[in-house]
């Protein structure tokens, strides 16, 4: 960058019989667009930036929800297993098995408790 408020206040111009020197005015002014230039491009790249993280953070937002919503599935399901020595891993792996299917039938419309 070439100015920033404070240095650009400080610019002081040449004087000449008709004024300022119109070659400085024009020199300090072509850098004044170029600085211009470059903070339109660094804001529209950092709203492309600050677009692509709010889109992240609604996706994580959204598989956040998702993901609760199957705890409380799996826990429900977890509640519903009597306490008893025969509990064990197959079990777990009958009721996650369970739930992977469920998903895939509420993503083809079908209510597995309808069934």
């Amino acid at each position: 960058m070439n100015y920033n408020s404070k240095t650009l206040l400080d610019v002081k111009f040449s004087k000449n019989v008709k004024g300022y020197d119109a070659l400085e005015v024009d020199q300090t002014l072509d850098q004044v667009i170029e600085d211009y230039v470059n903070y339109e491009k660094k804001a529209i790249q950092d709203q492309k930036t600050i677009d692509n993280l709010t889109t992240e953070i609604n996706k994580a937002k959204q598989k956040a929800r998702e993901d609760k919503i199957e705890i409380e599935k799996l826990r429900h399901q977890v509640e519903a297993i009597p306490d008893s020595p025969e509990v064990n891993r197959d079990n777990i792996k009958y009721l996650q098995r369970i739930s992977v299917l469920e998903k895939a039938l509420y993503k083809k419309g079908v209510d597995p408790k309808k069934l």
